[in-house]
This record gives structure tokens, C-alpha cells and sequence, in this order.
């Protein structure tokens, strides 16, 4: 080291004595003398950025704290202070690589956490927001205050009234006398009533019309004989009618990190032509469902995610006499990636019982156990106000009658688009191709060999739909669904559109 290395290290002392007592234009005096002996200084640099910031002479610090940042990339007190001065000065996107950097270089840095989860919670990022918060280490009373103070909000957001209040209470007590406090008082209250009135139970009801050209599902003009009868004798297969819908939910667990709920639903159909009441279908399905939200580790991206199980018991009839009934069991992982994208992972098994089987053949026994497994992928744009999806899920069914084993695949695509007024557009997509593992019974017209049975049926949902208020909250939709199915075996041939108007009310 040279003797002028030395005496400026003998400037930058008195310079830290004067900083740390408060006299920052001295303290910037002694600096400069330093400066000048050893112009490379990494410490006098800092400090004088330090002092700099403390007289609001924010310029001059981002020259002298960009220009040790230069001669020393690595020094992580130069890297953090940058990113608080840009954080200071509400530049949270210049801010943001500093302190990333900062942190993976040490997660337990003071205060780290607090300034990470305020920019995540201001990009409306809330459980990364709420992972950077829990972590942070507060390097003095007036931090934790703070942390737990936004703590309280992210929780808010999420909807953890009590936690949130647990947290406010903690806040009080880090700073008793700190200006904060009024305020966070003043939340505590808030959320002492928001927890007295938290809503745990909710659902929907919605009544509507229905048009139906095609309720039994028969086959095409033209084809086999026996597509043919089945045709005869479901004609006309058109009708009107309407439709009932109630759903129900009861959240009985609500925390940050873990929701459950138990729902159930209702559906039934009321057609107006009495060629085709044998085709009113009720359906009945209670849900268990249990979600854990949180981050990822840094190692696999940081990513907010929700990670659940859904269980559940559909029953369906058909003119009021049973059809089938499932069992579902449904492990999914959503992770957010951004605040624009999310990937859904999922896996799901059904076991199928299809009620007077006695009455059709072995080989058209459909009792069966599907397994599917699958992704759907969203783009997220406006707030999701806009998305696009796109998907692929495929699946094995194991029936106990050889003509209804397949192995199927689907495409899943869609969009929504957000009108002026919140008027919403949907388009869905559905396209499943299934090829049947066994040579069918039935075989195509004058196709004398059995043949495996290939199917691919796409089905298109568009609809419409506006929220409204009028003393209690509404929805309006309409929607037009098609569905065509495409096989080799005639029978199988058909196509269905339908209509609904329906208007639903949220409770």
C-alpha cells in the first residue's frame, strides 16, 4: 500500500466518525481530501455516496457510488446502497437489479427482503411479495415496523384477514412511538371488523334458456342401419327448454399459505319437447378441495405457485333415471411465472360406473377407469382482462368392454377479449382425437370386416358475457356451443349446437 494510501485512509476514518455523528458537509470535506491522495478509494467513494444521499444530493451520490460499483463489481454494500438510493427515488425498475443481485449473493442481507417484497407488492406480485417479507432480516426497530406493516397489506391482498391482523398488532409493538403507528392501528381496526365479516360461505345461481338441436346425440343423415334406427327413433331431436344451476361453496380453512373448501354443484336441464325429456340431464357433484400457495425456492425460479388436490363425486341421470356416476381424484400445480404467464400441471383419475349395463353387451360394457395427465399454459395481458391458453392432456380409458378402450388426446386453446363497458368474449377450443385399442362390433356400411374405431370430435364454446350490479351482483351470458364428432363407425357421426341465455347471481 502507498503512503498516500495511507493517508487517505486516515481521511476516511475521521470521514466515518463525521458520518456516523451526523455531520455529513464535514464528513464530505475529509472525503474529498482522501479522494484526492487516492482517487481509486473504494471506501471514501462510499461514503461519500453515503453523505451525498443524506444532504438529498442524490445526483452527486449516484456519481460516486456508480463510479466504486465500476472499480470493485462485486462489493455488495456498493451494489445494495445504489439500489436503495434508485429505491429511494421510486426508480423501483432501476432499483430492482441491484437488490437481486444483492440477494443472491445473501438472502439474510439487512432489510433485503423488505425492499424485494415492496417492489413485488407494487407489480401486485403478492405471494412473491409475501416470501421476500417473511424472510427479511430488519436491521433496526424502524425496518421491522415497516416490514411487518407491509407484511399486514400483502396478507390483505390475499385475502388472510387474520393473519394480517396478527401481524399489524406485532407492527405496534416493534415501534410503539413511531409515526407508523397510528396508521397501523387504524389497519388494525379495519381488519378486526373485515375478521368478524369475513366471508367464508358463497356460491351462484343461474336460470336461463336453452336451445337444443340435438339432446340425444344422434348420428348424421345417411350411414349404418344401425345409425339409421337410432336416428328414427330420437326424431326430431331439436327442442328448447331451460336450465338451473347452483353452485355452493364453503371455505373452511383461509390462511396465506392454505385454503380449503368443500362446494357442491347443481345442473339441470328442463327440455320443452317431449320426444327428448328422456334427455333432461341433472347432474349433482360435491368437491373437496384443498390449495397450498407459496414460492419456490430460489434454485427453481422463485416462482409463485399453487400446488392442490381436488376430490369429488359426479352423478348424472338422465330423465330422471341414473346414467353414471364418477369418482375424481385431481392433483394439480399451477406456477406463476410472471405476472403474464402461468402453467398449470395436472393430473387426474376418474372411475366411471355407468348404471343398467346389464341391458347392452360385454364388449359395450362402459364402466371404466380413465387417467389423464396434462398442461395448460395462460397469457395474461391487461390485468388479465385479455388471455390466450393453450394445452395438451392425454388420457387412457380402461373399460371393461373392448369397444370402449381408447387412448385419447387433446388440444385445449382459447382466448378472452375485454371490450369497452367489461363486456367479455370468450372462445374456447376442445379437440380430443381418441383411437379405440379393439376391432368394433359395429362395423362402417357395406364394410363387412370389424374395424377399429377412430374418433376425433372438436368442440367450440364462444360466448358473451357483462358483470352488473343492481343491489346485488349479476352476470348476463350468452353462449353458442358446437359439437361435432367425426368417427369411422357411423353411429358415432353426429353434430350438436347449442344455446344458451342465461343470467346468474353471485352470493
Amino acid at each position: 500500500m502507498g503512503e498516500n494510501a495511507l493517508h487517505a485512509g486516515v481521511f476516511v476514518d475521521r470521514a466515518v466518525i463525521a458520518y456516523s455523528d451526523g455531520r455529513y458537509e464535514e464528513s464530505l470535506k475529509e472525503l474529498q481530501q482522501a479522494l484526492k491522495l487516492d482517487p481509486e478509494n473504494i471506501d471514501a467513494l462510499y461514503y461519500q455516496g453515503l453523505a451525498y444521499a443524506a444532504l438529498n444530493r442524490n445526483a452527486e451520490a449516484y456519481v460516486s457510488l456508480e463510479r466504486a460499483k465500476k472499480l470493485r463489481p462485486s462489493d455488495i454494500d456498493v451494489t445494495f446502497q445504489l439500489g436503495v438510493l434508485h429505491f429511494g427515488d421510486k426508480q423501483y425498475d432501476r432499483a430492482e437489479p441491484y437488490l437481486r443481485e444483492v440477494y443472491r449473493a445473501n438472502p439474510k442481507h439487512p432489510n433485503i427482503g423488505y425492499y424485494l417484497g415492496v417492489i413485488e407488492f407494487n407489480k401486485q406480485n403478492y405471494r412473491e411479495a409475501l416470501s421476500y417479507f417473511k424472510g427479511d432480516v430488519p436491521s433496526d426497530p424502524d425496518f421491522e415496523q415497516l416490514n411487518r406493516f407491509y407484511t399486514a397489506l400483502t396478507l390483505t391482498r390475499l385475502g388472510a384477514t387474520a393473519e394480517a391482523k396478527a401481524e399489524v398488532d406485532l407492527a405496534v409493538r416493534a415501534q410503539p412511538s413511531s409515526p407508523l403507528t397510528a396508521p397501523a392501528q387504524r389497519l388494525g381496526e379495519i381488519l378486526s371488523g373485515a375478521q368478524r365479516e369475513e366471508k367464508r360461505f358463497g356460491g351462484q345461481l343461474r336460470l336461463g334458456y336453452i336451445y337444443d338441436s340435438n339432446a340425444p346425440v344422434v348420428p348424421v343423415s345417411g350411414g349404418s342401419a344401425e345409425a339409421q334406427a337410432f336416428r328414427r327413433a330420437n326424431s326430431p331431436a331439436n327442442s328448447w327448454g331451460s336450465l338451473i344451476a347452483l353452485d355452493l361453496d364453503y371455505k373452511w380453512l383461509k390462511t396465506a399459505a392454505w385454503e380449503a373448501s368443500v362446494s357442491h354443484h347443481f345442473f339441470q336441464t328442463l327440455y320443452y319437447n317431449s320426444k327428448v325429456r328422456d334427455f333432461n340431464t341433472q347432474e349433482n357433484m360435491p368437491t373437496l378441495s384443498i390449495v397450498n400457495n407459496g414460492v419456490l425456492p430460489a434454485f427453481l425460479g422463485s416462482m409463485a405457485y399453487s400446488a392442490g388436490m381436488q376430490t369429488a363425486y359426479d352423478y348424472i341421470s338422465l330423465g330422471n333415471a341414473p346414467f353414471v356416476q364418477r369418482g375424481i381424484f385431481s392433483p394439480y400445480m399451477t406456477l406463476i411465472e410472471n405476472s403474464w404467464n402461468a402453467t398449470t400441471l395436472l393430473f387426474r383419475f376418474q372411475g366411471k360406473d355407468f348404471f343398467h349395463n346389464e341391458r347392452a353387451a360385454a364388449v359395450d360394457n362402459q364402466d371404466a377407469l380413465n387417467n389423464t395427465v396434462g398442461w395448460l399454459h395462460f397469457f395474461f395481458f391487461e390485468k388479465s382482462r385479455h388471455y390466450i391458453k393453450i394445452g395438451y392432456q392425454y388420457d387412457d380409458e380402461n373399460a371393461r368392454g373392448k369397444n370402449w378402450d381408447y387412448q385419447g388426446h387433446r388440444l385445449l386453446a382459447g382466448f378472452q377479449y375485454t371490450f369497452p363497458w367489461d363486456v367479455r368474449f370468450r372462445y374456447d377450443l376442445d379437440y380430443h382425437w381418441r383411437l379405440y385399442d379393439h376391432h368394433n362390433t359395429l362395423h362402417p356400411d357395406n364394410t363387412k370386416p370389424f374395424v377399429r374405431r377412430r374418433d376425433n370430435e372438436p368442440i367450440h364454446l364462444v360466448g358473451f358475457a357483462k358483470d352488473f350490479n343492481l343491489y346485488v351482483p349479476l352476470t348476463a351470458g350468452v353462449e353458442y356451443f358446437y359439437d361435432r364428432g367425426h368417427s369411422n363407425i357411423d353411429l358415432y357421426n353426429f353434430s350438436r349446437h347449442v344455446v344458451t341465455m342465461s343470467l346468474a347471481w353471485h352470493f
